[in-house]
């Protein structure tokens, strides 16, 4: 919440510390010498106003020039500064006066100061007033017309009728009259203008300063120059200091005011106490008059009536004014009423101990209480325990300062014993008196958590198993690694069932499933509650132990082992399994994903022996140095010497067929070994680092031929971690973009989920591609650390669906899933690895509207590809009703 507001204080400025102190010397010395008589010439009367006058621009200048203050109030204060700079000229001339020059400069320095008057008094007729609607504005005229009357009786009686003391009437007499009267209610005029000035830019304190400014100096110089009786020193050495000091205050307000981070706006009322001050006054003259006998009784006593009627009118204004008020207070009250009432959400108010002293009727449908019931009863009892404490602490941060507010979810009690979801958010009104506690507006989510949390769910775990999924246990693994100390061990173990597509295909999909539902049921029941059993994916199975030692670790995999060969009834017949284990242990603080890197090696080892059985990673076990070595070399050859081509596959619309695009897929056109996939050389790349220059060749030959593809055709390519993690790769596909003339909406570079989490340069990169127009799609999805919040976080266009959880007569619940989560955040869902128009029918349903896979093509040359966009052939989806 902002900071109150503080005002600095005022005399923590030099200038106007000089300004207060020089005023204060000016009016001693004044009053001094109307008692001791001169004590110096007059000339040194004249310079000290000057040195008032001085700092008093010197605070007019800065207002002018303050930047934080509004246009409206620098000009003024512009205007200001050039008007008080005059009267540095009508003081020079009557020093000059005072040393002997000629008397005509006295003439000049009056006409100087009419000048100064007026340059002074225009700004101030500007001003409008702070009046709103016929009413009000009839109301702001009758307190002017009330204070003028006033102000001008008063004039009259002490100033102006002195001209006439002896009973001569001159014109000489009555112009004098007349100025002073004038000049007395121009003054009048114009504090009252400024007081009543509705200017939001002005503050109000300075705008007081400156009407009295504008009183002191029109009536005291009309006084000054006409009235019969005068001091015996010049009385515009007292009045013109006065309203120069009452300037510099007004100039000094509004940089203070202004400077402060909120001026707080002072709420306006309906009348104004002027009126009624001017009438008391009035009155205290009439009682005067009458006991005194000091003349002027029938104009006193009229004025005296006349202002009565005024105030009698004002008055009625007044109730007029406040009848509307009070109905238009009426009709809001009914209205927000109604609002309360009628709300889908629930309205609570609480005093700062956490008592409910109003509950709105929501909370019948929402908690099935009444409301009434629940007034003065405390609230936290009815929170989940899991919830207390951090609702708790929201709410003593909220009730900690007047203002503040927090919004926050959890979980009440309904009167059915269940918990309701709520999403509240409250603020601290207690400093409303008409509120006096935490106001709390709180709406029901139940709906939407459990569809989030079961989507959550969904996304990272089997939905046919219920185990952890990949991507979850990938997060596991690391976080055991990272958790655990150095002499902690951390052992995985990936399982994968042998000769599970034999079984498969004897059984059906139903019959597979069910056995890997069964083998998910014994790999649970052998391990201890601690320990994370996951399905990968197909046949694939992983476990994770923290802190299991090699010699425990062993007689769980035993314990496995015999559990899987034990008979199992799937569709009326026994089944045993049998399975392969790859073992990986390391420790706490290793590296996660090698200690994944070695399990994989490990089952790929006893994979590759076809005998199944368990097997430990071993030091160099991976280790086909020269093998490796001769595959970089020739790869790089490979990369110089133009033996790479690129094949393309088809991105097809679902259900009509029709290609959108195609992804670009790297062949080695291998000078002895033929026609190579990525499968036999990509590994190889990625650990020499040969992957930047491989994926260089690919995106540049990409880009130049879909560069020459017809319409909007769309190019995909796919992009490494290695790459991603270069400072200069989106350089690199800017200029892929140039050289080909490929618009970059027509470029599509797809990344992994793990690489979208990355972070770092990575994230920059991303953000840089997409501020380059180029679409961005995340691959595999489903297989990595696919989340919500990746999704919420990552700036992606489009998300493909691995090929492993295209339906296939099984479940579809993760295609399901991932197209549900695709429309939720307006992404493309694409889906590959489509091979029968099963698949792509099932997917129609489901949502998606681009497939790739052997269904539509095969990834074939680019003439080939050529040759078919010129000659499309298009492959429907075959309707799930029409098979």
């Amino acid at each position: 919440m902002p900071a109150p507001y503080a005002r600095p204080p005022l005399l923590a400025d030099r200038a106007f510390q000089a300004v207060t102190a020089l005023a204060i010397i000016d009016v001693a010395a004044f009053l001094l010498q109307e008692r001791t008589g001169p004590l110096w010439p007059d000339a040194l009367n004249w310079l000290l106003l000057i040195a008032v006058i001085v700092p008093t621009l010197a605070l007019c200048r800065r207002v002018r020039t303050d930047p934080a203050s509004a246009p409206v109030v620098r000009r003024y204060w512009g205007t200001v500064q050039a008007g008080i700079t005059l009267f540095v000229g009508v003081a020079a001339l009557r020093a000059l006066v005072a040393l002997g020059a000629p008397g005509w400069l006295l003439a000049v320095s009056v006409a100087l100061h009419l000048v100064g008057g007026v340059v002074l008094t225009w700004p101030l007729i500007g001003l409008p007033f702070s009046a709103g609607g016929r009413a009000r504005t009839v109301g702001v005229r009758l307190d002017l017309g009330t204070l003028t009357f006033a102000a001008g009786l008063f004039l009259w009686h002490f100033a102006a009728s002195a001209q006439f003391a002896d009973d001569r009437v001159t014109a000489s007499r009555v112009a004098a009259a007349a100025v002073i009267m004038g000049a007395g209610l121009n003054g009048v005029y114009l504090a009252a203008k400024v007081v009543l000035a509705g200017v939001d830019t002005f503050a109000r304190r300075g705008l007081y300063w400156i009407g009295g400014s504008a009183l002191i100096g029109g009536l005291g110089s009309a006084i000054s120059f006409l009235h019969p009786h005068q001091p015996s020193g010049n009385l515009l050495l007292l009045v013109l200091p006065l309203a120069a000091f009452a300037a510099a205050v007004g100039a000094r307000v509004q940089v203070v005011d202004t400077a402060a981070a909120a001026r707080p706006r002072r709420a306006s009322r309906g009348y104004s106490r002027m009126p009624y001050v001017a009438i008391a006054a009035v009155d205290t003259l009439v009682l005067y008059n009458h006991i005194e006998h000091a003349g002027n009784g029938i104009l006193i006593d009229g004025v005296a009536v006349t202002l009565t009627a005024l105030v009698v009118i004002r008055q009625l204004i007044a109730f007029r004014l406040n009848d509307t008020l009070l109905a238009r207070i009426g009709v809001q009250e009914a209205r927000f009423r109604l609002l309360v009432q009628n709300s889908t959400d629930m309205v609570t108010i609480t005093d700062p101990g956490g008592r409910l002293t109003y509950v709105s009727p929501a909370a019948r449908r929402m908690l099935g209480a009444d409301p009434d019931e629940l007034i003065g009863t405390a609230i936290a009892p009815r929170i989940h325990p899991d919830d207390r404490v951090p609702a708790a602490r929201c709410l003593v941060r909220v009730i900690a300062a007047p203002g503040a507010t927090a919004t926050f979810q959890v979980r009440v009690r309904h009167t059915d014993g269940g918990y309701r979801w709520f999403e509240v958010t409250s603020a601290n009104l207690t400093g409303e008196p008409s509120v006096a506690g935490i106001v709390s507006n709180a709406r029901d989510i139940t709906e939407t958590r459990e569809v989030r949390d079961r989507l959550s769910y969904e996304a990272s775990h089997d939905r046919l198993t219920g185990l952890t999924n990949r991507a979850l246990f990938s997060r596991r693994v690391a976080a055991a690694v990272t958790g655990a100390g150095p002499d902690t061990p951390v052992g995985i173990v990936l399982i994968d069932l042998d000769d599970f597509k034999n079984i498969n295909e004897s059984l059906g999909h139903a019959g597979g499933d069910a056995l890997l539902v069964h083998v998910a049921e014994r790999l649970r029941a052998c391990v201890r509650p601690a320990d994370t059993v996951a399905r990968l994916g197909g046949d694939e199975f992983a476990v994770l132990f923290e802190g299991a030692r090699g010699a425990d670790l062993d007689q769980v995999l035993t314990r496995i082992m015999a559990a899987l060969l034990e008979p199992a009834v799937i569709d009326g017949e026994p089944m045993t399994v049998r399975a392969s284990f790859g073992v990986a242990e390391g420790h706490g603080g290793d590296d996660p994903g090698e200690l994944l890197h070695r399990a994989e090696i490990a089952i790929r080892e006893v994979k590759a022996r076809g005998e199944g059985g368990i097997e430990r990673y071993r030091p160099g076990m991976e280790a086909r140095g020269a093998e490796r070595r001769r595959l970089v070399a020739d790869l790089h050859t490979a990369i110089t010497s133009g033996q790479l081509v690129t094949h393309f596959q088809p991105v097809v619309t679902l259900p009509g067929g029709r290609i959108t695009g195609a992804e670009a897929l790297v062949r080695w056109q291998h000078p002895s070994e033929g026609l190579l996939g990525p499968g036999a050389f990509i590994e190889a790349a990625e650990q020499s680092g040969l992957i930047v220059a491989l994926g260089a060749w690919v995106l540049r030959d990409a880009t130049r031929e879909a560069a020459t593809w017809p319409g909007e055709l769309t190019v995909s390519v796919n992009v490494s971690a290695r790459q991603l993690r270069e400072t200069g790769f989106p350089d690199l596909v800017a200029a892929a973009l140039r050289d080909s003339g490929l618009p970059p909406h027509r470029l599509t570079v797809e990344i992994t989920e793990s690489l979208a989490v990355g972070g770092g340069a990575t994230a920059g990169n991303l953000q840089a591609l997409r501020d380059l127009g180029v679409r961005l799609s995340l691959d595999d999805f489903g297989t990595g650390a696919s989340t919500l919040s990746l999704l919420a976080s990552c700036p992606v266009d489009q998300i493909k669906l691995d090929r492993s959880f295209v339906p296939d007569g099984g479940s579809f619940a993760i295609a399901d899933a991932v197209a549900q989560m695709a429309r939720a955040f307006g992404l493309q869902a694409v889906a590959e690895g489509v091979e029968t128009a099963e698949q792509a029918a099932r997917l129609t349903a489901l949502g998606y509207d681009r497939a790739q896979g052997f269904h539509f093509a095969r990834p074939m040359s680019a003439a080939d590809l050529r040759a078919r966009l010129a000659g499309e052939v298009v492959v429907t989806a075959t309707p799930l009703g029409h098979r």
